[in-house]
């Protein structure tokens, strides 16, 4: 699910993770990132368990952006 341009957010993310996976022979591995990758990684595996973006963030901020998003809607810009 993709937001508008202009809708706030922001999820804090670790600077270092390690995943372990399986390679297409089912070999497990280690993998670790930092930085920017350790924040793809915790992207990917939120989308790998049905977590969205808006779930990250406070019930405020939640209800607020889900206000935004009916308006933008109802006007047809989104």
């Amino acid at each position: 699910m993709s937001f508008p341009a202009g809708i706030p957010g922001s999820v804090l993310r670790p600077a270092y993770v390690t995943i372990r996976a399986q390679n297409l022979k089912g070999e497990l591995y280690e993998m670790r990132g930092e930085g920017l990758l350790a924040r793809a990684f915790c992207h990917e595996i939120d989308h790998l368990n049905g977590i969205l973006f808006i779930q990250h963030l406070s019930m405020l901020k939640r209800d607020l952006i889900k206000r935004r998003i009916r308006k933008l809607r109802k006007t047809g810009e989104w």
